[in-house]
């Protein structure tokens, strides 16, 4: 396994560096993956926010690497590989973020691992966020360490958040196999999404929805959809238990923003790790417009993100499939 950890090497985020570097140190232990620390170097500048830049440093990446490396002392990880620094001309996040992504991809990368700060409000909209153009740009996982994680000490408890579709089962693979290499349990987390419009709204009577061709209130389409995907929850539970991986599943009927309900789930499920879809079904048309991204800014475990680029591939390229 290859791991790439893209690393803001000279900005003040010490914090933040640390809880990637505890983090890194896990997956190191259960997969003895190949890590490689690299630093996106924009051209004609390296910004280190102590002290004024030297004139010397600029434009001269090997000079980065040298400071790199000072850097990633601090963080006493002997497992890693030489730190290496890509100059690039992008001035945006977006192109950084593609830069990034193509070195993935040319290196036979397996997992990119990157922190976001959970910037909010105006600041985000003046800095922008590297982490959240990645998740659109990359084709490969992103492993996002946010600023709100506090979970960093190991991965027991899988949460899986599902609609149970094809990209779903494609993905669900990869869950399997990570589950595998940690010996950790998986939760599966199905939220059942509301009727958008009912055929009768009467004070007189129950609202009625089409649904499947069929008139029937909520609480029959509620107890309809529960037992569905009840059924296919065990049927994925028998498949997790043939691939050696313990599992569990939890449908919730309650109406809530899905990105609120895998929220709560870290606490309440144990959560140790989030793997989702960056887009799944009605979970969100476009969910990195809201869902992922507001669960990567809060979560307080890491966020495996299966990004759109990745699982629209038709080749699985690291991964054996499961019978």
């Amino acid at each position: 396994m290859r791991i790439i950890w893209a690393m803001d090497a000279f900005e003040d985020n010490k914090e933040l560096n640390e809880k990637m570097a505890e983090s890194l140190i896990h997956l190191f232990e259960q997969t003895r993956a190949e890590i490689e620390p690299l630093y996106l170097l924009r051209e004609n500048e390296i910004v280190l926010p102590t002290y004024e830049v030297p004139t010397w440093v600029t434009d001269h990446s090997r000079t980065a690497e040298s400071l790199f490396k000072e850097v990633l002392e601090d963080y006493n990880l002997p497992f890693l590989q030489e730190p290496h620094v890509i100059p690039h001309a992008s001035q945006s996040h977006a192109g950084a973020a593609e830069v990034l992504s193509d070195y993935a991809v040319r290196t036979k990368a397996d997992l990119i691992v990157v922190g976001s700060h959970g910037r909010h409000g105006f600041q985000r909209f003046i800095l922008g966020s590297f982490a959240e153009s990645l998740l659109l740009q990359s084709e490969v996982p992103v492993y996002v360490i946010g600023a709100q994680c506090n979970h960093t000490n190991g991965v027991k408890n899988i949460l899986f958040p599902t609609e149970f579709g094809d990209h779903s089962k494609e993905n669900f693979k990869h869950v399997l196999s990570f589950a595998r290499l940690f010996n950790a349990e998986v939760t599966l987390f199905h939220a059942i999404a509301r009727p958008i419009e009912s055929l009768f709204d009467l004070d007189t009577r129950p609202k009625v929805y089409n649904f499947r061709g069929k008139m029937l209130t909520l609480e029959q389409i509620i107890e309809h959809q529960i037992e569905h995907q009840t059924q296919r929850a065990h049927h994925w539970i028998d498949w997790a238990a043939r691939e050696g991986v313990q599992a569990g599943f939890r449908v919730d009927s309650s109406f809530q923003p899905i990105d609120k309900l895998i929220l709560d789930s870290i606490d309440k499920d144990d959560i140790d790790l989030i793997m989702m879809e960056a887009q799944s079904g009605p979970m969100s048309a476009a969910i990195l417009g809201s869902y992922t991204r507001n669960v990567v800014r809060a979560a307080h475990c890491p966020v495996y993100v299966f990004t759109r680029h990745f699982y629209d591939q038709q080749e699985d390229r690291f991964i054996e499939t499961a019978p």
